[in-house]
């Protein structure tokens, strides 16, 4: 049987049958007509947030925990804040660190966006466009990933999770704000990924994302910047290159699935293409389970509610790690892959990370109580204070828009054009399509179309 989902009801203007028109279009998070045979919220525009249909929070309790994340550290008092405005500028800081980060910029300007708080997210991004982005030269279309507070020293090198958030919160800004600018330079962006003549995002061989687009970096990844459901907005959005940003969200979501331990669920925090943890001499904790690859759970999460294209392989990731953090008593932090050699104190980033991978688990009778646990820890989590807030403290952040139900892909607004048919010759029983031709039958075939002078959405 089909599904149908009544969408904005239409207007009878006179004789003609026409959408209501806005002073200025806006961003749209409704369904999409692409015909394909996946639920995730790209498809459907259904959102849904499990601290509402499993914690039983109301609303009103889920707008209040957003708005104490916003006012705690975009806000707070200077123990809570991680933003700081600078006029018509603002950076958001790394405290423990004493720098400004690529990644924490793009973090701040995507929960901007999905908050609606375009003043902060204009700041944001002018002091990122001012003092990171290179428009020319070697490093041409990517991001200096540190920069002092005044933005000048740092390292001109890329950190490509910063470059990956930038391109995602400008794509969602323009279609949101309804602003070409942003567009303008989201595509200027995803074009250089690919044809900076340096440097290359993903790896030309694999197209995977790799560790940072140079000398021997280039031949290794991190987990943690596999962000599958981003990747596959670019082949959706992009305006070069669509197919090397398709064969790039395949690859994305392939190596994601190799890279989690067979038996602990774990990821390492540098992988190879083949999954396998990746040692260095600068880093003896590159192929442990660290700080990066708490993130993969995230990000595995959100690609299973938000496209579903590899929900068998997400709800096996999702088990293996619950099951093994089940076990831990989610008292440790630090592992070795394969889950041995236990250290630190569970955060409030990895609660929070691992409460976005239970998406994958909602469906499934055997872990209603490890969900329900899971949820519990990352709506109690205190927003952190002190030297250590940011990193871990925007990760949680970042999780409880997913978990709240407001991290949305915001799509182009929706062009509707008049239908002109007079009122007479519509029978409110009839199926039409967008462009008012009549169907001789109830439609089959997953799309937006019309009855009862309202759009109706059928899955």
């Amino acid at each position: 049987m089909r599904k149908f989902v009544n969408t904005k009801a239409l207007a009878l203007v006179g004789c003609m049958m026409v959408s209501p028109l806005l002073a200025k279009a806006q961003g749209y998070t409704g369904p999409t007509t692409e015909v394909d045979n996946y639920s995730g919220a790209y498809y459907t525009g259904k959102y849904t947030s499990p601290f509402k249909t499993v914690l039983g929070k109301t609303d009103a309790e889920i707008q209040a925990k957003l708005d104490q994340l916003w006012n705690h550290y975009f806000k707070g008092d200077n123990n809570c804040k991680v933003y700081f405005d600078r006029g018509d500028e603002a950076f958001v800081k790394d405290i423990n660190n004493n720098d400004v980060r690529s990644e924490g910029m793009s973090y701040g300007m995507m929960i901007a966006v999905q908050t609606n708080h375009k003043t902060e997210f204009d700041k944001l991004w002018k002091w990122a466009k001012n003092h990171m982005w290179h428009k020319s030269g070697n490093w041409d279309g990517y991001f200096a990933w540190q920069r002092n507070e005044s933005g000048s020293g740092g390292d001109d090198n890329c950190a490509p999770d910063g470059e990956m958030y930038f391109m995602t919160s400008l794509l969602f800004a323009a279609n949101r704000w309804s602003d070409s600018q942003y567009m303008e330079d989201a595509q200027y962006i995803l074009k250089k990924m690919w044809e900076n003549y340096n440097h290359k995002l993903f790896n030309q061989q694999h197209y995977v994302i790799t560790f940072q687009p140079q000398g021997n970096e280039n031949n290794f990844s991190d987990p943690s910047y596999d962000l599958p459901a981003f990747v596959d907005l670019f082949a959706h959005w992009s305006t070069t290159n669509t197919d090397k940003w398709a064969k790039a969200a395949k690859a994305t979501r392939d190596h994601l699935y190799k890279s989690s331990h067979s038996k602990s669920g774990l990821f390492s925090d540098y992988s190879n293409y083949d999954g396998t943890p990746h040692p260095t001499d600068y880093n003896s904790n590159a192929d442990k389970y660290m700080y990066d690859a708490m993130r993969c759970a995230m990000n595995f999460g959100m690609d299973y509610y938000l496209f579903g294209k590899d929900a068998e392989r997400q709800e096996l990731m999702a088990r293996r790690l619950i099951d093994f953090f089940e076990k831990d008593g989610y008292k440790h932090a630090r592992f070795n892959w394969d889950g041995s050699n236990p250290k630190e104190n569970y955060t409030i980033g990895e609660a929070g990370c691992n409460a976005v991978a239970c998406y994958c688990l909602l469906n499934n009778p055997n872990y209603k109580e490890s969900v329900k646990k899971n949820l519990k820890m990352a709506w109690e989590a205190v927003p952190m204070r002190g030297q250590y807030r940011y990193y871990d403290g925007l990760v949680h952040y970042l999780s409880m828009l997913h978990l709240c139900g407001s991290f949305k892909i915001w799509k182009p607004a929706q062009k509707t054009t008049a239908v002109n048919m007079v009122s007479s010759e519509v029978e409110s029983e009839a199926w039409y399509t967008l462009d008012g031709k009549r169907l001789s039958a109830e439609p089959t075939q997953r799309g937006i179309y019309i009855r009862n002078g309202k759009k109706i959405y059928v899955k």
